[in-house]
């Protein structure tokens, strides 16, 4: 990867971005806390440069595109919804990308398990429902989230409103870059476990996809560790309710749902499942019902299909003659 220098504090970006502070540098970008100049009230934001891949100009451009593309998408949500943050960016001189976002005080929810330990139900229940209903309307504008993970959402410091952050849908773009344009040595590419098979593996996004990564968080909220930690993803249905005393049989059936490996089989929509976060108790009955019914019926059609290979046989006096 291509080495980039480090703007320290006190330098101007753009004519118009005053650094204050470092807020992280990762393998894909470096951030840091910027004040407006040409805001009369200085407002604060923070300023994201994309670190360059390669020296190859054809995947750099094939970079930028992209990344140009996900920030025009996010354009026109950002700043309306007020929990996703407004968004911009700037190319300098040397064609290096630069994204300016809101910037929102609070902790990320892997900063809060960090600091506070595990939530209780009611903490958990009340931050999905948040979450819920802004996976709603990104979804009602056609858009699938592609790094919904604890690291990406603050707690916004005003409100304890979940707010989305940028950072990880930049990662996602990186990624996919890495790998379309067989760039090597590959740089590493995190996987938090927080994503579902059809979206790591087969590239593949449902509405479905948003509301696995949404019943993880869940879970990582009540116990306070990583879906790795907790259970192998591959096999069915991990015990991780094991690892919190007293789980409420139905907020744990509505996030096994959320969680079930197949799409199919999960929640169609956010409001969905925030139907049955409103009412778990009814959830429940209707999914026990649901589960009852199948396995009567399926008993029906193992009797019929059984009957079919076996026959009974006639009584003697029924044949002719």
């Amino acid at each position: 990867m291509v080495s980039t220098g480090l703007a320290s504090a006190q330098t101007l970006l753009h004519n118009r971005y005053q650094i204050l502070r470092i807020l992280e540098d990762g393998p894909w970008s470096i951030a840091w806390l910027a004040e407006d100049t040409q805001r009369l009230s200085g407002r604060q934001c923070v300023v994201r440069r994309v670190k360059p891949l390669t020296p190859d100009v054809a995947v750099q451009k094939q970079l930028c595109d992209r990344i140009q593309t996900e920030i025009e998408t996010w354009q026109t949500l950002g700043g309306i919804h007020d929990q996703i943050p407004w968004l911009s960016s700037f190319t300098d001189a040397d064609n290096q990308i630069y994204l300016i976002e809101e910037w929102v005080p609070g902790l990320t929810l892997t900063q809060v398990i960090q600091n506070s330990g595990p939530l209780d139900e009611g903490a958990v229940q009340t931050i999905l429902t948040k979450l819920l209903s802004l996976v709603d309307y990104l979804h009602q504008n056609q858009v699938v989230h592609c790094a919904l993970e604890p690291s990406n959402i603050v707690l916004r410091e005003a409100d304890q409103k979940p707010v989305l952050q940028y950072g990880g849908i930049l990662n996602q773009i990186m990624a996919h870059i890495c790998v379309e344009c067989n760039i090597h040595p590959l740089p590493w590419i995190p996987t938090s476990g927080y994503l579902p098979h059809e979206q790591v593996v087969l590239d593949q996004h449902y509405y479905s996809s948003n509301l696995y990564s949404l019943g993880l968080i869940g879970i990582y909220l009540l116990t306070g560790h990583d879906p790795y930690d907790v259970f192998n993803l591959t096999a069915e249905g991990g015990e991780w309710s094991q690892v919190v005393p007293a789980a409420d049989s139905a907020f744990t059936a509505i996030l096994n749902k959320a969680i079930a490996r197949l799409p199919g089989e999960r929640f169609v929509t956010a409001r969905q499942m925030l139907k049955a976060l409103a009412a778990p108790g009814q959830f429940l009955q209707q999914s026990l019902s649901a589960h009852a019914n199948l396995i009567e019926q399926m008993g029906t059609y193992l009797s019929s299909y059984w009957l079919h290979l076996n026959p009974s046989e006639p009584t003697l006096n029924s044949y002719p003659g």
